[in-house]
């Protein structure tokens, strides 16, 4: 018995992937990337470009090196596989001001979503440099191509979305049912937010509202929408009742999960579904379309760890309307203080290369052999269930705060 488990043992061993082996996986599917964007850098995408509908990328958030990244993709993908809509990792308000800032170039919109969240780690130079570019790099571009934000996560600054709300009903003439309802909208509005050129207290002016008076306000519209739809058809465009019904609908999710927050559990299952939901009804709404997003990095994995399912899991289930078009890059970063990298992956890429920003293009089992190369931190299946690329950053460093 012990003679045949060192056969097995044995014929593990020799059967893995060699250094020579992982040497020539690794140096033929990598190509070193330039700080500046050059699209020529990103060519190991090219092949999967036509047939793809998302693109997401996998960052640790709190990095300076991620922006430069995010526009750089951003840019490759908007030019070579028409990607036209940026999914962000914030709720679906806070992009409704972003997509105003990147409209008007009026930053009292970047910096109302900026202001609101001080203390994260996206409260930074390096954060709002990068709307500055994407502004810039819009203005550059025939206005029906330009690249449009659509936050899919929860509304985590949840009186953005009351601003959001007050800003569509505001002089709308819902009848005496809802007059109450929209004073105190409008009440809250001004309290968070008494002057849109000056939002640099306006976390202070939350601490003066109770979650409740906000749940209930977003409560008491979605039952009056579901009751009188037919007023809200009349008294709204197209624009005003989508967005509307969408902040509406994430407001509720966004509440609800929140209750039961200390359920880390819960809370992390309901919000990817979220993320889900709210993708579909983007998707819905525009008819299909080509998607890129630079997200933290679970969210991105095509592929349930240790039960618990990511947004890019569900986009992979079988009634996704984008079921096997999606890709997925992982950011791996060379920096002994970053603990929580993959030390498989890492060693790995950091071995065959030498610059600042290194994509590898991962393969799947049957294009390297009968064996994956040993760089797999997941499980025993293939990596590229997971992801399908992955971007080695050396020395990366903290992002600047404001």
């Amino acid at each position: 018995m012990k003679k045949f488990i060192f056969l097995f043992l044995l014929v593990l061993t020799v059967s893995g992937c060699s250094s020579v082996e992982k040497a020539e996986y690794l140096n033929k599917n990598k190509s070193e990337l330039k700080s500046s964007y050059d699209a020529e850098d990103y060519n190991k995408l090219i092949n999967d470009l036509k047939t793809n509908n998302v693109f997401l990328a996998g960052e640790m958030h709190g990095i300076k090196e991620n922006y430069t990244l995010r526009l750089n993709l951003l840019k490759f993908f908007k030019e070579n596989a028409e990607v036209r809509y940026y999914l962000a990792e914030m709720g679906y308000s806070s992009s409704f001001y972003i997509n105003r800032y990147l409209t008007t170039g009026d930053e009292k919109y970047l910096f109302l979503v900026t202001n609101s969240i001080a203390g994260s780690y996206d409260h930074s130079v390096e954060d709002v440099e990068f709307w500055r570019s994407l502004y810039k790099y819009n203005n550059s571009l025939p206005e029906k191509e330009r690249v449009k934000v659509i936050g899919l996560d929860l509304e985590h600054q949840f009186w953005i979305s009351i601003l959001h709300l007050n800003e569509i009903l505001k002089n709308k003439n819902l009848g005496p049912e809802m007059e109450k309802v929209l004073e105190g909208l409008n009440t809250l509005s001004v309290c968070i937010c008494p002057d849109m050129n000056n939002t640099k207290d306006i976390l202070k002016n939350i601490q003066k509202i109770n979650i409740f008076s906000h749940s209930k306000i977003i409560k008491d519209i979605y039952n009056d929408l579901e009751k009188r739809r037919s007023i809200y058809v009349k008294l709204l465009d197209k624009d005003e009742l989508y967005d509307l019904e969408l902040t509406l609908s994430n407001s509720n999710d966004t509440v609800r999960i929140y209750k039961n927050i200390d359920d880390i559990s819960y809370f992390n299952f309901e919000r990817e579904k979220s993320i889900y939901n709210n993708f579909i009804e983007v998707y819905d709404r525009l008819n299909g379309g080509k998607y890129f997003g630079q997200w933290g990095g679970f969210h991105i994995l095509q592929k349930s760890r240790a039960d618990e399912d990511s947004f890019a899991s569900y986009l992979n289930l079988e009634n996704s309307p984008v079921k096997q078009k999606v890709i997925s890059i992982k950011f791996v970063y060379d920096n002994q203080k970053h603990k929580v990298t993959n030390r498989k992956i890492l060693n790995a890429f950091k071995e065959y290369s030498t610059s600042k920003f290194t994509l590898y293009k991962l393969e799947n089992f049957d294009s390297i052999g009968e064996v994956p190369c040993p760089i797999n931190d997941y499980d025993l299946s293939d990596i590229t269930e997971y992801f399908q690329y992955g971007i080695l950053i050396r020395d990366p460093e903290k992002v600047t705060a404001l």
